[in-house]
């Protein structure tokens, strides 16, 4: 069962419960009140009657002798009666052995009386029988008259009360049915506006489910569905923008994949080509030297290219150990690492800017300037000069790289990032290269919190800055 059926029935029954019950409770006080003031009532009427009674047959037998009082006891009675007020009821006087001195009712009175059960004057009894379909009061006392002991009863019908209880139950079952009829309704309308942002989320859950990533719940409220959006959201933004990232990750792994596929069956074609030609040909000095150099200078390639590959993989946040690094002993060591480039092209090295201490891999630094530098050693002129220059900021440090050569096109600035591209391949590979040197730093900066920025233009030179956060 759905969500808002539960709601809505739970609802319903529990309203329908409580009204029924208050409707009965109410209903019940009502009836009890008003049956409680027919007993006060009658309690009341019987005493007036008694004692109207008592005082009308003293005043009527006190000149009369009192033999004849007992020869005319029942007479006389009838004759007080007679000027007794009824107060809208019956009377019955029935004397010690149970036969009646005088009785104006017209139904016949059941065998069996508790009420009529007295032992004294100041006791009185009341029961309330059902007659003929007619509820009746019956309240009883004893009177003496005339030195014997009556029993006197007062019989009121009190079917009013009774009617009026049915009605007010006839009444209330139709106010019932008819405020239920609109509390369903309304009931219904609401438990479904109010769940209609569950069905929202539940549809958007089943179109993320299907692949739909870009998928928002569209809820604006202040309440907890509100919340519940907003973290769902929040929640699909992360989801989305994780499997955007192995997408990414993916596309990356299989280009790095087909790069290094690339780049190494062309260098083995070489060397197996000229490996080949060495064994199948006579030995000719010239052919056998140019060969072998080729073969020598494709394997320092591969040999290259593996260390670089060895790089990469091994550039992971949780396997450096970082320690504080003074950035002039680094940048020292990658200069002497250097020497022999700079020197073959008569390029000078010039370092600018005050020392400062980063929480680093101190050989990861080196192996990030050194790639710079010797980026900018392949792009420069013989007798060029190369910069690095050290800024130590309030909130941050950097290192900039800068030379003079023959730059980056605008459209490679965004590539140069990615494993196996080369802006100038015949340069690099001429050099050794295997475009993996700036996916080296790359790793190398993110694995440090810190940033790559690259400005260029084409013959004026390059500038290279690491950004890092201060410690």
């Amino acid at each position: 069962m759905k969500l808002w059926k539960k709601i809505y029935l739970f609802s319903l029954i529990i309203f329908l419960g409580t009204l029924s019950l208050s409707g009965v409770m109410l209903i019940s006080k009502i009836h009890n009140d008003s049956l409680k003031e027919e007993v006060d009532k009658g309690l009341s009427n019987q005493e007036i009657i008694s004692s109207q009674l008592y005082i009308d047959y003293k005043l009527s037998t006190n000149s009369v002798d009192s033999n004849d009082l007992k020869d005319n006891f029942k007479n006389n009675v009838y004759e007080c009666m007679g000027h007794v007020d009824k107060k809208d009821g019956d009377v019955e006087i029935l004397d010690k052995k149970g036969k009646y001195v005088y009785n104006s009712t017209h139904f016949k009175l059941p065998d069996s009386r508790n009420e009529l059960k007295i032992s004294s004057q100041n006791e009185k009894k009341f029961v309330i029988r059902t007659l003929n379909g007619k509820q009746y009061l019956f309240v009883s006392s004893l009177i003496n008259l005339n030195g014997e002991n009556l029993s006197l009863s007062y019989i009121k019908d009190i079917s009013n009360v009774y009617k009026q209880q049915i009605n007010y139950y006839t009444f209330f079952i139709y106010i019932e049915i008819f405020i239920s009829i609109i509390f369903a309704v309304f009931m219904f309308f609401f438990v479904r506006i109010i769940t209609k942002p569950i069905n929202n989320l539940i549809d958007s859950t089943k179109k993320i489910s299907q692949g739909e990533y870009s998928e928002r719940v569209k809820i604006n409220s202040k309440d907890e569905f509100g919340s519940l959006s907003n973290n769902f959201n929040l929640m699909a933004d992360t989801i989305e923008d994780k499997i955007n990232e192995l997408e990414e990750n993916n596309l990356e792994k299989q280009n790095f994949i087909n790069n290094l596929t690339h780049e190494l069956k062309t260098p083995l074609t070489s060397i197996i080509g000229y490996a080949n030609l060495l064994r199948t040909s006579k030995y000719n000095e010239k052919v056998f030297y140019e060969a072998s150099d080729y073969i020598y200078k494709e394997g320092k390639r591969m040999e290259q290219m593996a260390f670089k590959m060895m790089e990469l993989i091994s550039v992971k946040a949780e396997n450096i150990d970082f320690k504080e690094e003074k950035i002039m002993d680094i940048i020292s060591e990658a200069k002497k690492s250097l020497f022999y480039k700079l020197s073959n092209k008569s390029i000078e090295l010039i370092v600018e800017g005050e020392d400062f201490t980063i929480l680093a891999d101190k050989d990861l630094i080196k192996i990030m300037i050194c790639n710079f530098v010797d980026n900018s050693i392949k792009a420069s002129k013989s007798g060029s000069k190369i910069f690095i220059k050290l800024y130590n900021f309030e909130k941050e440090t950097k290192i900039e790289v800068i030379d003079s050569g023959i730059g980056i096109p605008k459209e490679s600035l965004d590539k140069i990032g990615q494993p196996f591209y080369m802006v100038d391949k015949s340069r690099s590979r001429k050099n050794n290269g295997a475009g993996i040197g700036f996916s080296i730093c790359r790793r190398i900066a993110e694995a440090h919190n810190a940033e790559i920025e690259i400005k260029s233009e084409i013959n004026k030179g390059t500038k290279v800055s690491v950004i890092f956060e201060r410690c």
